[in-house]
């Protein structure tokens, strides 16, 4: 069977969920649909490799993460001593999200594709922004690793 291949050019990268060293995990294009992407941990060279695990998004998920998303924007935007959402326990909205948000991660991958970020933001000194502002740009290229039908 032979896979459709994505747009050859940078794609919008809507949130970036997890970061360590790169993007971890998040929600971005994907051949014109969004699609979550979760970055693949190489057991072997124990690091995290350039390979990201994709699955389309239903308008349910992607509506509670940008209801997410617009909460965490208030927690930093804020300029009081409030914790972090996910350590406040009276933003009972926060959780009810996180908790429903957790039922769509159980859901199969169906892409393995190798992710190259860029930002596309930069401050006046000419540095990148920081990671919640989300002015990414992603180019999915495929894995001459493993083909997609051995995930």
């Amino acid at each position: 069977m032979k896979r459709e291949s994505p747009v050859d050019e940078f794609q919008t990268v809507y949130f970036i969920t997890d970061w360590w060293d790169g993007p971890k995990t998040g929600f971005a294009d994907f051949n014109g649909t969004v699609h979550c992407f979760e970055r693949f941990f190489d057991k072997v060279n124990d690091d995290w490799s350039n390979l990201y695990l994709l699955r389309p998004v239903s308008t349910e998920e992607y509506s509670l993460q940008i209801e997410s998303h617009k909460l965490f924007l208030n927690w930093i935007n804020d300029n009081s001593s409030r914790t972090h959402p996910s350590s406040d326990m009276e933003n009972k909205r926060y959780h009810e999200i996180e908790h429903l948000l957790a039922e769509f991660k159980h859901q199969f991958y169906s892409e393995k594709y190798i992710g190259e970020f860029i930002s596309i933001a930069k401050d006046e000194a000419g540095n990148a922004s920081m990671i919640y502002d989300f002015n990414y740009k992603v180019k999915w290229n495929e894995s001459p690793e493993q083909p997609a039908s051995t995930l």
